[in-house]
Parts: C-alpha cells; sequence; structure tokens
C-alpha cells in the first residue's frame, strides 16, 4: 500500500532529536528519506547520552532515524557539497538542524539549493528562531523548556524549576517541524513554488502552552506550579494514591459533585462551607486533597474506575514504561510494534500515532548502519563507480 508521501524525496542533513524525528514521521508516511552524516563519526546520536552497548544501534539513533537510507558526506568539503546539490535536484525537501549561518558558510542555504531546485522545500529546525539577537546561540531541549516557560509552572511550589522528564521540547519542535513541511508541500502542490521553512524548540515550546500563555496575556495573572494538576484546573484535576498506585482524573463536573461525595462515601464534603463550592474547594485545596487521598488510597484502581464510571469521569492510572508498552489499548491501536532488524530478529519501536484509512503510516524498516547506502544513492544520482572512488579519496565520503 502506497503511503501519503510515496514519491516524495527527503535530504534529511540533520542530527540529535528535532530534526531526524521530523523525518521519522515523513518515511513513515511513506517518502524516502536519505539520511546524511558525516564519514567515519556519524550523527551524534549514534553515541548516545552514555552507557549504551556501542556494539549495537542506540535506542537514541534508532528511534530517530527507522526507515531511512543512510549515506556518508563531508558537508564542509567541497566535493561533498557537490554531491548534495546534485542530490538537492531531484529531491522535495531538505532539512538541516545546523546553527544559523553553518550551512550558508558551507555553500548549501536555501538560495544555494533554490538554484539548483527552485521548487525545493528547504527545512530548518533552529533553536530560537530566525531572526533576533539570539537567533545564532546554541539550544538544547533543556534550555528550550527554560525559556519557553514550562520550567516555572512544572513541579510544586516551592520547588527548584522542574523540566518534563522527557525530551519533550525537541519531540515537539520535531513534530511542527514535520507538519509545517507537510504544509509547504501542500502549497507547493497548488503553486508549483517551493520555500524555505523554520521551525524552531523556542516557538515550539509557546505553540505548545498556547493556552496557558494566552490566559496570561489576557489577565495578566502569572500562574502556581501544576503541582501534582494543572494551575488553571480545580482540585479534583489531580492525580490520587489508590491502594495499588496512582491515577489520574480529569475533574468533577460541578453540578455532580454533591453525587460524586456520595460515591466516595463522604457526604460531608458536599455540605461543608469550606467545599461546598468551586471557590471553596480552590481556597481550600490542602484540606480538601487530604481527605482525599485518605479516601481513595483504602481502595485499589479497580474500584475506583468502576464507581466513578457511573458519573463518566476521565479517570486511568499512572504507568511507568514498562505497563505502557504491554497495555492492550497501546497495541490494539499499533502505537507500540515490532520492525524487522534486517536479520530475521525483530526490534520493538513507537510508531507515529496517526490513523489514516487509506494511507496508515507504517515503519520503512529499521535504522542504517553507517554509510549503508552511500554507493547505491550516488548510483542513483547518476555517479559512475570511478566518480565515487574519487569522492571517496578526496574525504567528500
Amino acid at each position: 500500500m502506497a503511503g501519503a508521501l510515496d514519491g516524495i524525496r527527503v535530504l534529511d542533513l540533520s542530527q540529535w532529536q528535532q530534526g531526524p524525528y521530523a523525518t521519522v514521521i515523513l518515511s513513515d508516511m511513506g517518502a524516502d528519506v536519505i539520511k546524511v552524516e558525516r564519514p567515519q563519526y556519524g550523527d551524534a546520536g549514534r553515541h548516545a547520552l552514555g552507557g549504551y552497548d556501542h556494539s549495537r544501534v542506540a535506542p537514541d539513533f534508532f528511534a530517530h532515524n527507522r526507515g531511512k537510507r543512510g549515506i556518508t558526506v563531508e558537508l564542509s568539503n567541497r566535493r561533498g557539497r557537490e554531491i548534495i546539490l546534485k542530490l538537492a535536484e531531484t529531491a522535495d525537501v531538505v532539512v538541516s538542524n545546523f546553527r544559523i549561518g553553518t550551512m550558508e558558510r558551507w555553500g548549501l542555504g536555501y538560495d544555494d539549493l533554490k538554484a539548483v531546485n527552485p521548487g525545493i522545500i528547504y527545512a530548518q529546525a533552529t533553536g530560537m528562531g530566525m531572526e533576533g539577537p539570539q537567533a545564532g546561540r546554541p539550544m538544547f531541549d533543556i534550555v528550550a523548556q527554560a525559556m519557553g516557560g514550562i520550567m516555572s509552572v512544572n513541579g510544586m511550589e516551592g520547588a527548584e524549576p522542574t523540566p518534563v522528564g522527557t525530551f519533550l521540547g525537541d519531540q515537539v519542535g520535531a513534530t511542527m517541524l514535520a507538519l509545517a513541511i507537510l504544509g509547504a508541500l501542500v502549497a507547493r502542490e497548488r503553486t508549483g513554488e517551493g520555500q524555505q521553512v523554520d521551525v524552531s524548540l523556542l516557538g515550539s515550546q509557546i505553540g505548545m502552552q498556547s493556552y496557558e500563555i494566552t490566559h496570561y496575556l489576557f489577565t495578566g495573572e502569572l500562574p502556581k506550579r501544576a503541582g501534582r494538576g494543572h494551575p488553571h484546573s480545580g482540585v479534583l484535576w489531580n492525580t490520587f494514591p489508590a491502594s495499588d498506585g496512582h491515577f489520574a482524573m480529569a475533574g468533577v463536573k460541578e453540578d455532580l459533585w454533591p453525587e460524586f461525595c456520595e460515591l466516595v462515601h463522604a457526604p460531608d464534603l458536599a455540605t461543608d462551607p469550606r467545599f461546598n463550592t468551586y471557590e471553596g474547594r480552590a481556597d481550600n485545596r490542602g484540606p480538601l486533597l487530604e481527605r482525599l487521598d485518605e479516601i481513595f488510597r483504602a481502595r485499589p484502581f479497580a474500584h475506583w474506575v468502576e464507581v466513578l464510571g457511573t458519573l463518566d469521569i476521565a479517570i486511568g492510572p499512572v504507568r511507568n514504561y514498562a505497563e505502557v508498552a504491554v497495555d492492550e489499548q497501546v497495541l490494539a491501536n499499533n502505537y507500540i510494534s515490532d520492525v524487522d532488524d534486517g536479520t530475521g530478529g525483530r526490534l520493538p519501536m513507537v510508531n507515529t500515532p496517526v490513523g489514516m484509512s487509506k494511507t496508515p503510516p507504517v515503519a520503512q524498516g529499521t535504522a542504517p548502519e553507517l554509510g549503508q547506502h552511500t554507493e547505491l544513492v550516488l548510483l542513483e544520482a547518476g555517479y559512475d563507480w570511478d566518480e565515487i572512488t574519487a569522492f571517496r579519496e578526496a574525504g567528500a565520503i
């Protein structure tokens, strides 16, 4: 079955996470993604953030580069530049996340590639955007989380600033980048014109907090830390202990508060003047949480699912990764599955979580070995074996 992007070719010059995961999404949708890495060393993500067995592919690299064809080209080499310009002639998209000015210095900026392919989509994953006094500064996930504001609301009140426990900034930036590329491809389909695309880590952090930041812009009120819930939601939008773990609950409608109190065998909470209004519960958050924690801790999660399910309350257990990996709902929707590792074995992977009835995303395979498809791609581009040998002798591949 052809994918939604069948026939689209992507040159992925990026490394680490933001650019590479964006192109994984494109690969799953059917694009032919050619991963370009430095000779000998490769993408820095191959070497992981520490402690992995380097005789095997690093989980970081696999997650962000599965399904791609891999070649090695030294971008700063004159002859390496020649190869990229040649490949760009038949590419639809080029993706880079080098610091602003680097690609231009190598003669591989947007104007350079546009000169050989006017319809090219030139997508840059930047740190802080293309404009402004800090546009060229280095940026990584944790700095984006700090500068974008999410650290100021994450964690408990009075605690140190706390990042989210994943590389969420990079991952959101990658998803935004894939979205921008898809939009540019649709625009080119209508107009015939390519364009330059920029998605930054900082901008993506701002975008993913659109409600919370807009709340500040409208009211001038800075939120409290999120703690166990959300700074703008009621006390029942929270996490609670059960006798066998923790669960999250997404609030209770105001008119159902008395019925909720009956179901948890605490009818006095519905009449107590501290708790019988939304405002009262907010003002007396601490005492109410202490009481509810005591109530919920007495029974297992399954009991509370059954009891609170009668009010159609959104409720779910707090799961670790081991529990997520075997959850029947996750597996039923193919959010996690296996891919052929190329040797007859299977490797578990996280899929692109998008359902499409006609062109569903499908993982195209494992991550490439360093330079695995270099000769094949260059032969496809029209080079012969003598030229490929000359490129290697020149240090271009």
